[in-house]
């Protein structure tokens, strides 16, 4: 029987559960082992495992840069080979010199999915006993047998990621977007190719929301603009993911992307259909370039509080008024 929108997550798919100082896919594709100990661990498991079989993750420490409360949560999963390698010819060379005696026995990650962070889980919603486990499951990993655990790890929404391959050097492809007639974008489209979502995913409501980047504005659009910020309007399933994505996209340094409102805030618990998302996002976006703010291309806006925050309003109010949101 196959997963709900995941072919390659079968029930006949060997499911092992481990922990990493981190969560980050797109430079790490290898799950390891370390010692002797761990080389012997690893083959004698390989065995036991379908290939590919899925390493579920959860983070140990905050050290990632994406998500400081990462922390004790299980981030995403894996589909492993059964490709045996030294860990450094599945990672970034960034981590060539770090920790190097470190799960140098490794297999090779074929394809990485996230967990979306309003979804995700602690180790203990997924399996309180698992806490009193983290050492051996730190160093060995751990089988998961237990078909109720892994339905509850199959069927949490989660959607594909880059991951690091050796030897690719692809440029980024980039999204062409429909400029309006009075400097915007269109709203949407609903993601549904590019990358694989759970069948689940595919059915939540969609967000609306707005991203305030913080940092020395001025600085950054080289004018001065006393009072005003850049915003990201949009409507997502998971707003905390595309702001991951857009810190991610940017370098270290003073800016930071934070979210400023989501439907879903508490107080409100909105979520809604994707055509009734759209025309709340088409709202934001018409309010702001009418009221005057600096259009920065895509869903980017430069605007002060007040009209942000009128926009915002506008946008919920258009969402709630659709048919497909109104009930008798």
């Amino acid at each position: 029987m196959t997963a709900a929108g995941a072919e390659f997550w079968t029930d006949d798919t060997s499911v092992l559960f481990t922990s990493f100082w981190g969560w980050n896919p797109d430079t790490w594709g290898a799950m390891g082992w370390t010692g002797p100990q761990g080389k012997s661990r690893r083959d004698n498991l390989l065995p036991q495992l379908s290939d590919p079989f899925i390493t579920v993750v959860y983070a140990t420490s905050n050290k990632t840069d994406i998500d400081p409360d990462l922390k004790g949560m299980i981030a995403g999963f894996y589909l492993v080979s059964h490709e045996r390698g030294h860990r450094d010819a599945f990672t970034h060379p960034i981590h060539h010199k770090r920790y190097p005696d470190k799960w140098e026995h490794s297999l090779r990650a074929l394809r990485a999915f996230n967990y979306l962070p309003e979804y995700r889980m602690s180790v203990a919603d997924l399996d309180p006993r698992l806490i009193n486990k983290a050492r051996a499951i730190a160093a060995m990993g751990t089988l998961i047998t237990d078909r109720e655990m892994i339905a509850k790890l199959r069927d949490t929404p989660w959607h594909e990621v880059d991951i690091y391959t050796p030897g690719s050097h692809a440029a980024d492809e980039g999204v062409a977007t429909e400029t309006t007639p009075t400097g915007g974008v269109k709203a949407g489209p609903a993601s549904e190719h590019g990358y694989v979502v759970s069948e689940g995913t595919k059915h939540l409501k969609r967000q609306l929301y707005v991203l305030r980047l913080h940092g020395d504005t001025a600085a950054f659009v080289g004018q001065p603009c006393p009072d005003r910020s850049i915003y990201k309007v949009g409507l997502s399933v998971s707003p905390d993911s595309r702001r991951q994505q857009f810190q991610k996209a940017m370098p270290k340094g003073a800016f930071t992307w934070c979210i400023e409102w989501t439907s879903a805030q508490p107080g409100l618990t909105r979520g809604y259909s994707f055509s009734a998302a759209v025309t709340g996002e088409d709202a934001m976006k018409r309010h702001l370039v009418e009221s005057g703010a600096t259009w920065l291309g895509g869903e980017f806006y430069l605007a002060d509080q007040r009209t942000i925050e009128a926009a915002w309003k506008e946008g919920l109010q258009t969402a709630d008024q659709h048919p497909e949101e109104v009930h008798p």
